[in-house]
């Protein structure tokens, strides 16, 4: 599996979820980091690159997120980032990643149907992570 932070150590599946495949394939990714599909997270390696270009380290918080989705069973964006908000938050310079996310999230973040404005989604991430970033 690639991993793409670079500044140290990191969030890594556990459990259950050292099991889920990885497949890299751009195509299936909607423009995304990555996704979650029932049989697995479907990467984009290149739009991690690219992302981390914008805000190195940046792109760890969009996968951990993918996983978040298989890992409680759930399409909820919201329900997702929280999950990897607080494993991100538990997790050795995990604090780290979600400032580098909130960073670019703010800075390219898009509108949406469930968060409105970008500062929703920073906003939700914030109080579920309640790790002070």
């Amino acid at each position: 599996m690639l991993l793409t932070a670079t500044s140290g150590a990191q969030w890594t599946p556990a459990g259950g979820l050292l099991d889920v495949p990885v497949t890299q394939d751009c195509s299936m990714t909607a423009g995304m980091v990555a996704s979650a599909k029932p049989d697995g997270i479907i990467l984009c390696p290149s739009r991690a690159k690219e992302v981390d270009a914008q805000v190195p380290d940046a792109s760890h918080f969009y996968l951990v997120h993918a996983y978040g989705h298989l890992a409680i069973h759930t399409s909820s964006k919201k329900l997702a980032d929280c999950w990897a908000a607080h494993k991100l938050a538990a997790a050795p310079n995990g604090q780290h990643y979600v400032r580098q996310w909130i960073r670019h999230w703010r800075m390219y973040g898009k509108n949406d149907s469930v968060y409105g404005e970008p500062e929703g989604r920073i906003a939700n991430v914030r109080s579920c992570c309640a790790c002070g970033v």
